[in-house]
């Protein structure tokens, strides 16, 4: 059965001065898919993704969302069409608690006089969804209202991904997600990737330097180097030599 194309990137180009960053990359992206993004550094990952989120504008080429033409100018654009981004830097406020980072910005009002006149903040409704979510992903946290500084490295980072599922994200990127954590940690994280696609529905674009998480996770590979595409290739179809090869430009 073929699958439906979520997220397609035509020719995408982008320039710093005289330096390309990316050279009229494709790709694409299917419904309940997984795929890594990787390269060398400099090869134009971040470049790439940060283009998709709305943080860089492409000189040239297209973004298109199931079919039709996405206008994306900055990551609310890329927020409204489902598109959610986990950096390496989390994008959390380590003095919140983890329910007050879920709703940044989406605070949950009071019903009522407390929240028309007054502005009041339901921190007990955000609290009870926050549980709710964790244990829909299977996160176990010992103090939900501790702060985030308090949380471990993949604590955090399934916080962040939680807030994507919650929002009711559609593509979700994710920046170096099993970096710096512990093995037991990084354990975690590539399970919760995994379920984001398997019982969430999910389509996941993974940016890795660690080949043997990628293979773990992913579905199909996507190889970056200079800034161009250089390969593609199914996971079931490929190896870690050839991947390393493709990035590295030694056969």
């Amino acid at each position: 059965m073929e699958q439906n194309v979520v997220l397609e990137v035509r020719g995408s180009s982008k320039h710093f001065g005289g330096i390309v960053a990316n050279n009229n990359i494709d790709l694409k992206l299917y419904e309940r898919e997984i795929i890594a993004i990787v390269g060398d550094n400099g090869a134009g990952k971040s470049t790439l993704i940060k283009t998709i989120s709305g943080i860089h504008q492409a000189d040239s080429g297209q973004i298109y969302i199931r079919g039709e033409r996405a206008e994306i100018h900055n990551p609310i654009d890329a927020k409204n069409y489902g598109i959610e981004t986990v950096y390496q830097d989390e994008g959390l406020i380590h003095l919140f608690n983890p329910s007050m980072n879920l709703f940044l910005g989406r605070e949950r009002l009071h019903r009522g006089v407390l929240g028309k006149v007054f502005r009041l903040v339901d921190y007990r409704h955000m609290r009870e969804e926050t549980v709710n979510l964790l244990e829909r992903i299977d996160i176990r946290l010992q103090d939900i209202n501790a702060e985030v500084s308090a949380l471990s490295g993949g604590q955090r980072q399934s916080v962040v991904v939680g807030r994507a599922v919650y929002w009711g994200s559609k593509i979700i990127i994710l920046d170096e997600p099993t970096n710096n954590l512990g093995v037991k940690e990084e354990r975690k994280i590539i399970e919760l990737i995994k379920n984001l696609r398997d019982k969430h529905k999910m389509s996941v674009i993974v940016i890795s330097h660690n080949i043997n998480h990628v293979f773990e996770m992913v579905d199909r590979i996507i190889v970056l180097r200079n800034g161009e595409k250089v390969g593609e290739r199914r996971k079931s179809e490929t190896s870690i030599n050839e991947i390393v090869s493709m990035i590295t430009g030694v056969a």
